[in-house]
């Protein structure tokens, strides 16, 4: 009965993911880069005074035909960057199916089978710590219909499969734990079907991203602290921290670039000056846990937050189990728990501040927190005996689901005002579009792909560069429909503009965006 009640949690979250995908109208910028470092060919670049048509401008984020599969070029890409390689192998295969199409599917198809696979390690957890049932269909709806999980599913960028490390991370962890309070003492039985698969899952969670790490240690130092100091096995302990550190070892050998990316890449350096800025850490944390509470909560993180914190000392008396199995399940719970914290603290510390859309560096361990407030507050409850507190806390809980959705629209990543700027490219089409760009921020030209994907050929102009236009499509045109960026010499470039096409009278804004405005010149 249970495998089909969670099968039908996971089609429905799967459904609404999918909803979702089609109301996505446009792109994060980060999204266009995913396409562009995983797909590109020649390089995208902004010539002045020149025209670019759209398939030059395609062609750097689709699979070009007979170019598909192409891995090492994936890997010498990301390694110019500041990424791991393993989510862009995988989302390069899924756009070689589809070689020339540009569509934001292929990035959503990528995403939901991360999501497929972090539900499945997410069911099995609950199953190693005998989640009471009702838990693990609470938690499972909350997370797999959260409005953050499926903000995390429409991002086109590696979270999804970040989550999907962490899940399959803390599952052989607390599998391992499992088995090695079962007494047995055979270290190579152990190695086989616990260690490796934690060997392997780290491996590729560390070539997902980077910040796989700080729940990988957190983890693993609760694991560390559990095996030399409360069962003093040194010997079993030693074996584990050389396995782990073997894994990771054996990423960085598969991937050099990734030392220069954490230690010296504008990422790294940046990350590691937050996390050591003590200064910022409790404005950091406020941050981030707000996030938790407005995005994931819906508000109402407060409510429960008392339920965790006695949750948590029941779980350390082990008061509703016997003392035996209590004591060692109470271990699992801790060394989950502060792995969840670990990494949501670790994270909070360095991720970049960039409004809502820095949730989705802690979406991968919003479904542990989830799990652990849930599992808290059903033995809080518990220890009232009666049912109806149960369903009155389900009730709560459905409510904020709902609210999130309906009331709070708190799904991330859709970019709603796009439909509309595509639509007016679209209609325009047929007339002459210039694109007047800043040359100290070239690349942000990647903002408008949607848009300019609908002309045939596209301008450009470097706003700075103050020499009469010469090009006679430009200069005779009688409606040009101009993308601006925003530059201290914008005004002398209008009028750069206007003064070499004599058939310009007048200049209308049609849509702002960030660092950009569009207008129609007739």
């Amino acid at each position: 009965m249970k495998k089909y009640l969670f099968s039908l949690i996971f089609i429905a979250a799967l459904l609404l993911s999918i909803y979702y995908g089609t109301l996505k109208q446009g792109f994060h910028e980060d999204e266009y880069y995913t396409y562009y470092s995983t797909n590109r060919s020649l390089g995208l670049y902004q010539p002045d005074r020149e025209w670019q048509d759209r398939q030059t401008v395609l062609d750097e984020f689709v699979v070009r035909e007979g170019e598909g599969f192409n891995y090492g070029l994936v890997k010498l890409v990301q390694s110019w960057d500041v990424h791991p390689p393993f989510y862009y192998f995988v989302f390069h295969t899924i756009c070689s199916f589809v070689p020339g199409v540009f569509t934001k599917w292929t990035g959503i198809i990528t995403n939901l089978i991360a999501f497929a696979i972090s539900f499945l390690f997410f069911a099995l957890i609950m199953k190693e710590l005998e989640a009471p049932l009702w838990v693990e269909l609470l938690t499972l709806i909350f997370w797999g219909l959260n409005p953050q999980t499926v903000s995390c599913n429409m991002l086109i960028r590696m979270y999804a499969w970040l989550s999907a490390a962490i899940f399959a991370c803390a599952f052989f962890h607390v599998r391992l734990l499992r088995l090695y309070d079962s007494g047995t003492k055979d270290y190579r039985k152990l190695f086989l079907t616990a260690l490796l698969p934690i060997m392997a899952c780290s491996y590729l969670g560390f070539l997902i991203q980077y910040f796989y790490i700080f729940f990988f240690v957190s983890i693993g130092f609760g694991c560390f602290v559990y095996l030399l100091f409360i069962r003093k096995d040194i010997r079993f302990t030693a074996v584990y921290v050389f396995s782990c550190a073997l894994s990771l070892g054996l990423a960085i050998i598969t991937y050099p670039s990734a030392l220069s990316h954490m230690f010296g890449g504008y990422r790294g350096g940046d990350a590691a000056g937050s996390l050591f800025d003590f200064g910022s850490t409790w404005m950091r944390i406020a941050f981030f846990t707000g996030l938790l509470n407005d995005f994931v909560f819906g508000g109402g993180l407060v409510a429960v937050f008392f339920l965790l914190l006695v949750g948590i000392l029941l779980k350390m008396t082990a008061r509703n189990r016997k003392r035996e199995k209590g004591r060692e399940m109470s271990y699992k719970w801790l060394i989950l728990i502060f792995a969840a914290l670990g990494y949501f603290l670790l994270t909070s510390k360095s991720a970049l501040l960039v409004g809502a859309a820095s949730n989705r560096y802690e979406m991968p361990i919003y479904g542990l927190l989830i799990f652990l407030i849930l599992e808290d507050a059903y033995y809080v409850l518990k220890d009232f005996d009666n049912m109806g507190f149960r369903y009155i806390f389900a009730a709560v809980i459905i409510a904020l689901l709902l609210k999130g959705h309906i009331y709070d629209h708190r799904v991330l990543f859709l970019y709603p005002e796009d439909k509309e700027k595509t639509a007016y490219a679209a209609e325009n089409s047929g007339e002459v579009a210039v694109v007047m760009f800043n040359p100290a921020t070239p690349q942000n030209v990647w903002r408008l792909t949607n848009e300019l994907l609908q002309y045939p050929k596209v301008f450009y102009m470097d706003e700075e560069n103050l020499a009469p236009l010469t090009d006679p499509d430009v200069t005779s045109a009688t409606k040009i429909i101009l993308y601006a960026a925003d530059n201290d010499l914008q005004s002398e470039a209008f009028k750069n503009l206007t003064t070499s096409c004599k058939n310009l009278t007048s200049m209308t804004v049609k849509f702002t965006e960030d660092m950009w405005t569009s207008y129609e010149i007739n």
